[in-house]
């Protein structure tokens, strides 16, 4: 019996795409429903279309407001249109082995060393970025949980040295020019964000951190990725131990490699308020939340 299509609309964001195929995928083999996606390339997942389409049968939408329900529940046959993003670690919580499988395996070859994603660019010059980040106190106390033997960073940023005003005149400069444009989120002033920069730069190093600026290459604007994002995704994924902000980017790429040791920001994304998601707060085996609001760099933003 053909009860129908789920088909998701991607957005802009690698981990976003993952968050919205999974969650459209899950409702799929659930419901009995022909999933019709676009694909991730990256990850080998193909794209799909429906061999027959049942016209008569109605159509409806799910957005994050009634994601909830539309997985708590069995699906009447219909055409489902999926909108959002679906950022709740509680869709996804019993059905982790299953999501892993669906991906293609990376070796574990990291056992006793620590890597530290970071996302920085566009976070360091727009204020709706620059409000949620956190003193390079909370994370050396983090970093220090993990005891492990050596500390790794990846990060999209252009360099891990200090930054001065031409650097920080750069990354607007290619922002503006992206395909996700900063024109509704107001730069920081440029004092602060080589504030900010530089004084991570300068307290991480105590723990002389091997760094991977794999991503230097190419800009394609605030919500977009660079370079060879892929080297950075699976060089995470190689990591049985794993610490990471606020990036669905990394959260993807922890949650598929299988780490057994994996920290995240607990708030999230503060400057949301009641409106940050609760991936901060996934309750997977062998994760941990850490910092809180009062470890935030900024407070008068």
């Amino acid at each position: 019996m053909n009860r129908g299509t789920i088909t998701p609309e991607f957005t802009i964001g690698f981990g976003n795409n993952i968050f919205q195929y999974c969650f459209s995928r899950l409702l799929s083999e659930k419901n009995g429903l022909h999933l019709v996606t676009q694909g991730i390339s990256e990850l080998e997942i193909e794209k799909t279309m429906p061999s027959i389409v049942d016209a008569s049968l109605p159509t409806y939408r799910i957005t994050d407001a009634n994601a909830m329900d539309a997985m708590n529940s069995r699906l009447p046959p219909g055409h489902y249109k999926v909108f959002g993003y679906f950022e709740d670690y509680r869709f996804y919580e019993n059905h982790i082995d299953t999501i892993r499988n669906w991906f293609p395996k990376t070796i574990k070859t990291n056992k006793n060393e620590l890597i530290l994603h970071l996302r920085l660019q566009n976070r360091l010059v727009q204020i709706s970025h620059h409000k949620n980040h956190v003193h390079a106190d909370c994370y050396k106390r983090t970093i220090e949980k993990f005891n492990c033997d050596k500390l790794h960073i990846v990060t999209d940023a252009k360099k891990w040295d200090f930054y001065n005003h031409d650097d920080i005149q750069e990354i607007r400069d290619e922002i503006a020019r992206g395909p996700n444009p900063a024109s509704n989120s107001p730069w920081v002033s440029m004092d602060r964000s080589l504030e900010y920069i530089n004084h991570l730069i300068s307290d991480l190093q105590e723990f002389n951190p091997i760094i991977h600026c794999n991503q230097a290459d190419t800009i394609t604007g605030s919500g977009g990725l660079r370079g060879d994002f892929m080297k950075d995704f699976n060089l995470i994924r190689s990591f049985d131990n794993v610490m990471l902000f606020n990036s669905t980017f990394s959260w993807w790429a922890a949650l598929l490699g299988g780490a057994s040791k994996v920290g995240t920001f607990g708030p999230w994304k503060p400057n949301k308020g009641s409106n940050s998601k609760n991936l901060g707060k996934a309750t997977f085996p062998g994760w941990f939340s850490w910092g809180s609001v009062d470890d935030l760099y900024w407070r008068d933003l």
